[in-house]
């Protein structure tokens, strides 16, 4: 008796297996990626028509789950991208929507070098959803849309924590909580000082946070070969991101490597003089693309400094 309900069991395991399989490979010749990916690319224009929007490829790959390649947003006077994902994979929480009753899918994405990864949950009565995740690995270099915003160099490896919600478009809102990190990297001047053309990192890190269209900056500290310092402030956002306006303000402590390149002794010592009382204070304010720099009292120093090296 025991022998034949064991061998009745194997079959109907058998015969489940074969319908899985069955299924499965139904799902994948007859997933409608062409219908899916033109219906993705019209929600990523209604939610956010201040860009035009492209999907190369949507697949469905098992066990990987949704594969999306080639993802980019353009403004709509040029096509250089202001979003940009080489592949987008969304797997479904089947467990956790089993407890939870509501949507919740993690996601992988590979921008060059770097991987973003975490979980999307729909949020109940609403079209908005809350996010969380971590970057590591990005390489700033490879972001040329980054340059092309800022209009200058900038290099380093990318560290984060991050959390938020989002409520598309009309009317759409997002909450954004991070900490950032970013290592071993140089960022370009243009307007060089003390024939600095650059300046190189060891390591910056940031607290950000979002109100309204407002990124807060906190806790900023920056470690480097040429000075260290901290620093708070405020990124207006705009909806052309390189009109959006900077307001940074803080303290830098000079190395002695900073002032390598003046020679007038009198001068560098009024200004060794003036650090010894306390740290360097500087603000930063402007669009994002050319902001300027200004050194409050050291400002007629720093200038007298300069026009020695013309």
């Amino acid at each position: 008796m025991l022998k034949k309900a064991c061998k009745g069991l194997i079959s109907w395991a058998g015969y489940m297996l074969y319908a899985l399989v069955l299924l499965l490979l139904a799902l994948w010749l007859l997933f409608p990626r062409e219908t899916l990916r033109r219906q993705l690319v019209q929600y990523l224009d209604n939610a956010y028509p201040e860009l035009n929007w492209q999907v190369q490829s949507l697949a469905l790959q098992i066990p990987e789950g949704m594969v999306l390649q080639g993802i980019k947003g353009c403004g709509k006077q040029a096509e250089t991208p202001l979003v940009q994902l080489d592949t987008l994979v969304l797997r479904p929480c089947i467990t956790k929507m089993l407890h939870t009753r509501r949507l919740e899918v993690e996601y992988r994405i590979l921008v060059g070098k770097g991987i973003i990864g975490g979980n999307l949950q729909k949020n109940s009565g609403t079209m908005g959803w809350h996010f969380g995740g971590t970057i590591r690995g990005g390489q700033l270099a490879e972001y040329s849309m980054l340059s092309r915003l800022l209009q200058r160099n900038i290099e380093g490896i990318v560290t984060a924590d991050f959390g938020g919600t989002v409520q598309p478009s009309p009317g759409g809102t997002f909450d954004l909580e991070a900490n950032l990190r970013i290592e071993n990297g140089r960022l370009g001047l243009k307007q060089p000082i003390f024939e600095q053309t650059s300046l190189p990192f060891s390591q910056i890190t940031i607290g950000l946070h979002t109100h309204g269209a407002t990124l807060h900056i906190e806790q900023g500290v920056i470690e480097s070969e040429l000075l260290s310092g901290q620093c708070t402030g405020e990124i207006y956002v705009e909806q052309t991101p390189a009109a959006s306006r900077l307001d940074i303000r803080g303290t830098l402590q000079p190395q002695p490597f900073f002032f390598k390149s003046v020679t007038n002794a009198r001068i560098l010592e009024s200004v060794r003089a003036q650090l010894a009382k306390g740290p360097l204070p500087f603000q930063v304010s402007g669009e994002l693309h050319n902001p300027g720099i200004h050194f409050e009292e050291f400002s007629l120093l720093f200038q007298s400094l300069e026009e020695e090296l013309e």
